[in-house]
This record gives C-alpha cells, sequence and structure tokens, in this order.
C-alpha cells in the first residue's frame, strides 16, 4: 500500500481542528481561572493577563506614562532618569479600611537596565494617597536594587514603615486608617535606575488585616475639631480618639444646651 499524504486537505483540516480545540481550551480554562473567587482574606488582586486591567503608569508628577498589560505583566520603559510609578484601578481603591494590619504583596522586576555607574534613585517605592482627607503616606526601601525580580510584601500599619510624605514623620494610626478609608490612588515605583530600564510588575495582591472596629475613623466628622478643643496631639488622639467618640455620643446634647441657657440666664439675675 502508498503511504498516506500527511498534506492531504483532510489532515489539513484535523490539524487545524485540533489546533482550534486547543485553542478554545485554553480560553476556557484561562476564564475559569479568571473566573476564579478571591480568597476571604483579598480584598484586590491583579493579574494581568490579557490587559493593563484598568491600571495606568504617570510620573512623580502626575502626567501619563505609557504602559502595557499582558502574559501576567504589567509592563514599561524609560531612557533616562525619570521618575514613574505604576498606577492601581479602581478595584484597589475607595473604602479598602479593612486592609488595616493586612499587606500589599507584589513583584517587581526589570528585564534590563542600566545605571550608568551610578546608585539607584532614592523615592518612595510606594505611595498611598487620599485626596479626599489631604493625606500621602510613602514607603522607602522595599525593592532592592540590582536583582532582576524581587517579590515583595508590606504591612499596612503604623508598625509598617510608612512615613507621610510631606512632612517626612512616621505615619499614625489615624493618618493610614484615614488614607485607606478613602483610596484614591495607589503606586508602585517602576523606575530605580538612572539609565534606561525595562519594568514590570505582577502578582500584585491587597489583603485584609485582623477584624476590628474601625467605624469611628471613617464615619465620624467631629473627632478632629473634638482633639483640638482637648489640645491632644495627633498620638493621643488616636490613643483616646475611640473612647472620646463614644463618651460624646452618650451626652444628651440638648440637655446640655438647656442646662447652659439656664446657668447663663441665672448668672444675669445675680
Amino acid at each position: 500500500g502508498g503511504s498516506r499524504n500527511s498534506n492531504s486537505p483532510q489532515s489539513s483540516k484535523m490539524v487545524l481542528l485540533r489546533g482550534g480545540m486547543a485553542l478554545a481550551a485554553a480560553f476556557v480554562l484561562a476564564a475559569a481561572v479568571q473566573a476564579q473567587p478571591m480568597d476571604d482574606q483579598t480584598l484586590a488582586r491583579a493579574y494581568f493577563r490579557w490587559s493593563s486591567e484598568g491600571w495606568n503608569a504617570t510620573t512623580k508628577d502626575g502626567n501619563d506614562w505609557p504602559v502595557a498589560g499582558e502574559l501576567g505583566q504589567l509592563k514599561a520603559s524609560d531612557d533616562d532618569d525619570t521618575i514613574w510609578y505604576f498606577s492601581a484601578s479602581p478595584d484597589f481603591l475607595g473604602n479598602k479600611a479593612e486592609a488595616y494590619g493586612g499587606t500589599i504583596a507584589f513583584t517587581l522586576g526589570h528585564s534590563e537596565y542600566n545605571s550608568l555607574g551610578l546608585g539607584n534613585q532614592e523615592e518612595y517605592d510606594i505611595i498611598l494617597a487620599s485626596a479626599v482627607h489631604n493625606i500621602s503616606l510613602g514607603h522607602k526601601h522595599i525593592i532592592p536594587p540590582w536583582v532582576t525580580s524581587s517579590e515583595n510584601v508590606v504591612e499596612i500599619s503604623e508598625e509598617g514603615g510608612w512615613v507621610d510624605t510631606v512632612t517626612g514623620e512616621s505615619a499614625t494610626r489615624l493618618s493610614i486608617l484615614r488614607t485607606i478609608s478613602a483610596l484614591t490612588s495607589m503606586k508602585f515605583r517602576g523606575s530605580l535606575y538612572f539609565g534606561h530600564e525595562f519594568s514590570y510588575l505582577k502578582d500584585v495582591i491587597l489583603s485584609k488585616g485582623p477584624k476590628q472596629d474601625l467605624a469611628w475613623v471613617r464615619n465620624d466628622a467631629h473627632i478632629d475639631e473634638l482633639c483640638g478643643a482637648l489640645k491632644l496631639n495627633a498620638v493621643a488622639c488616636e490613643h483616646y480618639g475611640v473612647h472620646l467618640m463614644k463618651a460624646m455620643q452618650k451626652v444628651n446634647m440638648n440637655k446640655l444646651r438647656a442646662d447652659h441657657a439656664t446657668m447663663v440666664r441665672k448668672s444675669k439675675e445675680l
């Protein structure tokens, strides 16, 4: 019998069919993985499988910077000493008060870089900001220089090494809670070196901390006023704030005003 021609139309159709089925299976599998629910401790997660997933990049001054997401990485590059950041999607923003005591985990890597014989640039590696409360918190020395890739985990608490980017002072519990209860930006530095570099970000996960009563920080607009009237500094305000607000809520303000008015009237009669 003669040998079968592997290039016959029938064979080509089979190969195409198998290839199509394999591709369809890959898409179904990817969709299934994408649809997997996040565990109870995860508040937000970025995959970057097919796109940038709503993330972008900006310079330190806030100008747009080109960025692309695919195959599990968010990528950007530069040719000089421009400082720029990967900027999180809305999934990571808003009220994330549950992240207090939790962590931000991410991998940052460089497929290529040139330091021009200089050290790495000194800047904040992560910045959390709340335009609502006019607070910007930064963290330095997270990403180790001179490595191709690093997996990093940062705690979101006053023990975590965060500082106010304006004053340079260590972030207080209250400032951290205020910031993450109304997050308007979360940024990860991609530019570490003075020369050209190709950077990527991947596996970004925002996780919850231990459950606790944070409602007084989020919902009560009077705590600053109260601490100011009592001349309490930020640390004391945080320490006593919850007790003060709970005590104030028990006071019948109408009765207090009525008693005060009566007292004033009587003092005038004397």
